[in-house]
């Protein structure tokens, strides 16, 4: 059985993706088996120190089992699973490379600003995804220097990533979070897939924060002045266009 992978950031789109997928009859991406504090088997959330151990002595075969379909009836569908930068070092230096059919979705995030607003705003509010319109996200106070210093922690991860990217021969479709908004993006991800296309795919979530990301932040005067004066001030703007 074919298997992918949704590979990226925290905040970079991600579980929109996800979403996205498992809105095809021929798809299923299990979510986060690794998030650092739990299994998330698409929302099924098996937390608790023993859980964790049990997955984390054997990473490469926990996750060779959960893409075999270990726990579920698999339906022929093609599954998936998501691996994010600060998941189990062993799915980067072994379970991967060791794989080399293994189809990746390389998800990015260009605007570092978004994905950093995006983090506090549903840090501070405790809902990490939304699927009706929501009340105006919370506004964030964020000193200017912190804020760089994650903005660019964010960037060196994914040039880290794409460095890595680059060593293996796996099948892989790269796209921006901007990208998954792209009119011919639905077609493109099935064609990658190899899937029959489903013209109705649609995710069930909706954008949480304020689409012009410096109204996003309390103190936007001295970052927009900051970002501005270092080449950045394009991350300040609206990230999508209106109509998405």
């Amino acid at each position: 059985m074919d298997n992918f992978l949704i590979i990226g950031q925290p905040r970079s789109g991600t579980t929109y993706l996800q979403t996205l997928l498992n809105a095809h009859a021929q798809l299923h991406c299990r979510g986060e088996l690794f998030d650092p504090w739990q299994i998330d088997d698409n929302g099924t959330k098996t937390a608790g120190l023993d859980a964790v151990i049990a997955r984390d002595r054997d990473p490469v075969g926990f996750m060779e089992r959960m893409l075999a379909g270990e726990g579920m009836h698999v339906g022929g569908r093609m599954l998936g699973a998501k691996v994010l930068f600060q998941h189990h070092p062993a799915l980067f230096a072994q379970f991967v490379p060791q794989r080399p059919t293994l189809k990746l979705i390389y998800v990015y995030r260009e605007n570092k600003l978004a994905q950093f607003a995006s983090g506090r705003q549903v840090a501070k509010t405790g809902q990490w995804t939304a699927t009706n319109a929501a009340p105006v996200a919370p506004k964030i106070e964020a000193a200017p220097f912190w804020t760089a210093s994650e903005c660019n922690r964010l960037v060196n991860e994914d040039f880290l990533l794409r460095a890595w990217l680059k060593t293996l021969d796996n099948p892989m479709l790269m796209v921006s979070y901007a990208g998954l908004f792209a009119p011919d993006f639905r077609q493109r991800v099935q064609d990658f897939l190899g899937v029959t296309p489903q013209p109705d795919l649609a995710s069930p979530l909706v954008k949480q924060g304020q689409n012009r990301i410096i109204d996003r932040f309390e103190n936007p005067e001295i970052l927009a002045r900051y970002f501005n004066e270092t080449g950045r001030g394009q991350w300040l703007d609206a990230e999508l266009p209106t109509t998405v």
